[in-house]
């Protein structure tokens, strides 16, 4: 894994950091966030779980762009991250769902009693569930963090949206509530939140964008009771981390 890891970095071509899994979840946690205040202005960094799916998936989209780093790639693809319309985008995405779709309304669901919302320490909790093998922390040439996908270029297959898509979207959020990408895998996004929704309209607005985005939160929710989209919105009120995966 620790191959797999070298490789990783060397294609990201820029600063990265190998943390062994003994470190623990807290401790990777500070780390990404001392970088996080030393790289105002130069640089932001973003966790990385290293796997070969994520390797494959890198290689296959710098293949894609003719790019040899991550670097490359993010400075060729900007370009056409800027001009996609996030919401249109989303709304696409959401009208290719809906016709698979025996019921709308089923889909809709019902809002679940409000919970508060407990995510200190989330990111540490994530690291401790999936680091298993350590984390990279890249520090990435760019002082916007919705660039982040560009810099870690996974998906574009699948219900995965494309690098650059995820990152029209990841610019459009960072806009609104301040969501900033924290931690990337081969099938992840997690995300740290500074202004949250916390009115039920704004909650079920933003569970619907998510997903479009991301439509596993729903048709895989963890929970029988919190597989619909208002379900969804029932969690993202007042939370502080988002967290988005794609299934195969």
């Amino acid at each position: 894994m620790q191959n797999i890891a070298n490789e990783i970095a060397d294609l990201l071509g820029c600063p990265a950091e190998l943390i062994p899994a003994a470190a623990g979840g807290s401790a990777i946690y500070r780390r990404y966030q001392m970088l996080q205040r030393q790289g105002q202005g130069s640089f932001t960094p973003v966790v990385i779980y290293p796997t070969k799916q994520l390797l494959e998936n890198m290689q296959r989209n710098l293949t894609a762009a003719n790019a040899e780093t991550c670097v490359e790639y993010a400075r060729a693809m900007l370009p056409a991250a800027q001009a996609i319309d996030p919401l249109q985008l989303l709304q696409q995405r959401m009208n290719a769902l809906v016709q698979s779709v025996e019921s709308v309304e089923k889909l809709l669901g019902e809002f679940l009693p409000a919970r508060p919302a407990d995510d200190k320490n989330r990111l540490c909790q994530s690291c401790r569930n999936h680091a298993r093998n350590g984390v990279l922390i890249a520090q990435c040439p760019t002082q916007n963090p919705w660039e982040l996908p560009l810099f870690v270029p996974m998906g574009g297959s699948g219900l995965c949206p494309a690098p650059v898509e995820q990152a029209a979207v990841l610019q459009f959020w960072q806009q609104h509530v301040q969501a900033v990408p924290v931690v990337a895998g081969y099938d992840i996004w997690e995300l740290l939140v500074a202004q949250p929704p916390m009115q039920v309209f704004e909650a079920e607005r933003l569970a619907l964008q998510q997903f479009a985005f991301a439509p596993d939160l729903v048709r895989q929710a963890h929970r029988d009771d919190a597989d619909t989209i208002r379900a969804l919105a029932s969690h993202l009120q007042g939370a502080k981390a988002w967290y988005f995966y794609w299934h195969a």
